[in-house]
C-alpha cells in the first residue's frame, strides 16, 4: 500500500494505531475520534501530514464535503462526509501507513479515495477554529 501522501488523499484509518506510531491531534482526549474513520489529508510534506477525521452525520463546527467532490471505492462515495473545524492530527506517513492497514483501508495507489481539490479544506479553516 504505496499511497503518495498529497491533499486530498482519503484513507480509513484506525486511530489508535495513529497514537501509537506518534500522531497528535487538537482535540480533548475524551472527544477525539476513537473507532476508525476515514480521514481527509489536507496537507503532506515529506515525513508527515495534516489530517482531519471525517465523519458521516452533521455536528457542531462540522463541514460537508459534497458528494461530486469524492472519488474512490464505493464504501467511501456512497457515505456522507462532514469535517470538523476543530479536530486537526499530525501523523507520520508510516503511523498512517500503518493505521490504514489495521483499519483494512480498501483503497491503493491506482483506486485512490480522494476529494476533489476544490473541496479540501485549508489549513486555516483548522487555526480560525482554535482561536
Amino acid at each position: 500500500m504505496a499511497h503518495r501522501y498529497t491533499r486530498g488523499l482519503v484513507l480509513y484509518m484506525y486511530p489508535e494505531e495513529l497514537v501509537r506510531f506518534g500522531a497528535k491531534h487538537t482535540a480533548k482526549p475524551e472527544e477525539a475520534v476513537s473507532a476508525e474513520h476515514y480521514f481527509l489529508c489536507i496537507a503532506a510534506d515529506a515525513s508527515g501530514g495534516l489530517w482531519t477525521p471525517l465523519y458521516q452525520t452533521r455536528g457542531q463546527d462540522r463541514h460537508y464535503i459534497p458528494e461530486s467532490a469524492k472519488s474512490g471505492t464505493g464504501r467511501w462515495i456512497g457515505n456522507h462526509a462532514f469535517y470538523s473545524s476543530a479536530e486537526l492530527w499530525t501523523i507520520p506517513h508510516k503511523a498512517a501507513q500503518r493505521a490504514a492497514a489495521v483499519a483494512g483501508d480498501k483503497s491503493g495507489p491506482k483506486a485512490e479515495n480522494r476529494v476533489a481539490e476544490t473541496a479540501v479544506p485549508t489549513v486555516e479553516a483548522f487555526k480560525a477554529a482554535a482561536g
